[in-house]
């Protein structure tokens, strides 16, 4: 693996420098990012960050969870005397803690279930908190219920833009309220997501949910649902995120009610990325001894182990070993089906495209050939780079400000709002 960092696409190289191990240190940087929001303070994040030992897969999500565990409590006292304003804020915190517990746990972990279960209770504490409550939905879908949240600026029926995120391949939908849904209200946006087949929520919610490469059926079941929520008009963008940066222009494909699509960044062939993410381990080992070298540097680093597991696991192979997946000839075949290049042309609606300029070069002609391969006539790409932006890392964890900034001033022409 690199030097500079352990996983060959979607993450920048170091920045923080507080561990060792490039994955702890980017997911500390994650946690860190929602400070903007008063999801996490910098105190009790560095506090952890010095007692975790991250060549042991305990000490991770034990640090955290322990955490988690105060704030909520605090939080809990916070409601009991009247303030509000505090406990909303501190149920935030220990949902994101909670969250980075869980993300550093494998599947089959004890605590796996617990952790996440404690991350969506701590947010569901809050949601009743903001002005106007964040309304908790559930979107039926195949004889089950997907989770999600619909949050309106305020409780009229005025009908307003709504912006429709779908999460990446390892966050949480509380995860993505943090990241662009309070910028959303605050610029008069409707904001929905919901947890889709193969995303965290989903999966922990019923383990039958798992990855599919033809979003456009969920998303129809969702986008049925939306439209009977109140303020909700024409107007609706579909931004994804990461992961979700297949899952959207996918749907834009086949669902006309997309009237903007924003992917940061698109992933039109998840093949290439994870050739990209895995190729810098297996090409350096010969194959007679890859599974004893692969075992040997999972278990030295168990973050992304945990990382890979949880892939697995969202692809309904949670039996499988990620060995035993790089060389099944059937999974990679059924890995393949999840690209979009024969197909980007059928998108005609204003189309944003996004990408940290350090996120390797995978993602960077992905998001090229995206934005060359649409229809649109209305389109735009946007390369975030530290000299211009202040921030360059995978969906702009280094920025969301920044971030947020672009996406709006973009959708307001689209939806001629402020114009």
């Amino acid at each position: 693996m690199s030097k500079k960092q352990d996983l060959g696409a979607a993450r920048a190289p170091r920045a923080m420098r507080v561990f060792k191990g490039h994955e702890a240190d980017w997911m500390l940087q994650r946690t860190l990012a929602y400070m903007n929001v008063k999801a996490a303070e910098i105190g009790e994040c560095l506090y952890v960050a010095q007692r975790i030992n991250e060549k042991d897969a305990e000490s991770w999500p034990k640090e955290w969870a322990d955490l988690a565990e105060r704030v909520e409590a605090q939080g809990d006292e916070s409601l009991a005397r009247g303030d509000t304003v505090g406990a909303r804020e501190t149920f935030q915190r220990a949902s994101n803690y909670y969250r980075a517990a869980e993300y550093g746990c494998v599947p089959s972990h004890s605590r796996y279930n617990e952790l996440w279960g404690k991350s969506v209770s701590a947010f569901h504490k809050a949601c009743p908190l903001y002005d106007p409550p964040v309304q908790i939905i559930e979107v039926p879908f195949e004889g089950t219920k997907l989770p999600g949240y619909f949050w309106r600026p305020d409780e009229s029926e005025t009908k307003r833009p709504t912006l429709f995120v779908a999460g990446g391949n390892d966050d949480t939908i509380e995860e993505d309220f943090f990241i662009i849904g309070l910028a959303a209200i605050k610029r008069g946006y409707n904001f929905f997501t919901f947890s889709y087949p193969g995303h965290r929520n989903a999966v922990h919610t019923n383990s039958r949910q798992v990855k599919r490469p033809d979003y456009e059926v969920p998303f129809k079941a969702a986008f049925d649902y939306l439209e009977t929520l109140p303020g909700v008009d024409e107007r609706i963008a579909l931004m994804g995120f990461s992961g979700g940066g297949y899952v959207a222009p996918r749907v834009t494909i086949h669902e006309k009610r997309v009237q903007a699509v924003i992917a940061n960044n698109p992933m039109i062939d998840y093949h290439r990325v994870a050739k990209a993410l895995l190729d810098p381990i297996i090409n350096r080992i010969p194959r007679p001894i890859l599974k004893f070298a692969l075992n040997k540097k999972l278990n030295r680093k168990p973050l992304i182990k945990a990382y890979m597991e949880y892939g697995l696991w969202t692809t309904g192979l949670a039996d499988m070993s990620l060995y035993d997946w790089l060389i099944s000839e059937e999974a990679q075949q059924d890995w393949a089906k999840f690209s979009i290049v024969d197909d980007m042309h059928k998108i005609s609606c204003p189309a944003l495209s996004m990408v940290g300029k350090g996120e390797g070069e995978e993602m960077l002609k992905q998001t090229r050939e995206f934005h060359e391969s649409i229809s649109s006539k209305k389109k735009e790409m946007h390369v975030f780079s530290l000299e211009k932006d202040g921030c360059h890392d995978h969906c702009m964890l280094d920025n969301h400000s920044r971030m947020q900034q672009v996406v709006f001033l973009w959708l307001d022409k689209v939806f001629k709002k402020h114009v």
